[in-house]
C-alpha cells in the first residue's frame, strides 16, 4: 500500500502560510521582514503584471502560429486561459520563494534545538514531543551544518 501523498495547497497570501498562522505575532512580523515578503495587495498586483507580461509575450510569440486563425470567442478563451495560468504561475512561484525563505529563517533560528513547525509539511509541531513530525515524519531536529 503506497502512503497518502500530502496535497499541495497554494495560500491566496503569505500570511495563511502553515508556518506563518502558527507563530507568535511578533515572530511571525519579524520572519516576515526577513523573507522580504511582500502584503496581499502587493502580492497579487506583482503577479497579476508577471502574468499578464507573460501573457502578452506569448500571444505575441505564438500568434502567427496559434492565434491568427481562431474565431474571435476562441481566441478570448486562450487568452484568459493563458492570463489566469500564468498569474497562478506566478503565484505559486513567488509563495514557494518566500515559504522556503521562512523555512530558512526557522530552521536557523532553531539550530541544535527542535523546530516548532515541521519544516517539510507546515504541521504546528509545538505542543508535541515527539522528534517526529506526527503528519508527515519529518524530523524536528535541526542540527548544525559543518
Amino acid at each position: 500500500m503506497l502512503p497518502s501523498a500530502m496535497p499541495i495547497s497554494i495560500p491566496p497570501t503569505i500570511e495563511k502560510i502553515p508556518e506563518i498562522a502558527s507563530l507568535p505575532p511578533s515572530t511571525r512580523t519579524d520572519m516576515l521582514a526577513d523573507a522580504n515578503a511582500p502584503g496581499p495587495w502587493r502580492l497579487w498586483l506583482y503577479n497579476g503584471s508577471r502574468g499578464l507580461i507573460t501573457t502578452v509575450i506569448l500571444i505575441w510569440l505564438g500568434h502567427d502560429a496559434v492565434y491568427r486563425d481562431l474565431p474571435v470567442i476562441a481566441s478570448m478563451l486562450v487568452i484568459a486561459t493563458l492570463l489566469a495560468t500564468t498569474t497562478f504561475l506566478w503565484h505559486f512561484w513567488t509563495i514557494t520563494r518566500i515559504r522556503g525563505r521562512i523555512r530558512a529563517g526557522i530552521a536557523a533560528a532553531a539550530v541544535n534545538d527542535r523546530t516548532p513547525i515541521c519544516l517539510r509539511c507546515g504541521y504546528d509541531c509545538a505542543t508535541i514531543e515527539a522528534d517526529a513530525c506526527p503528519e508527515c515524519g519529518a524530523g524536528l531536529f535541526v542540527s548544525p551544518r559543518g
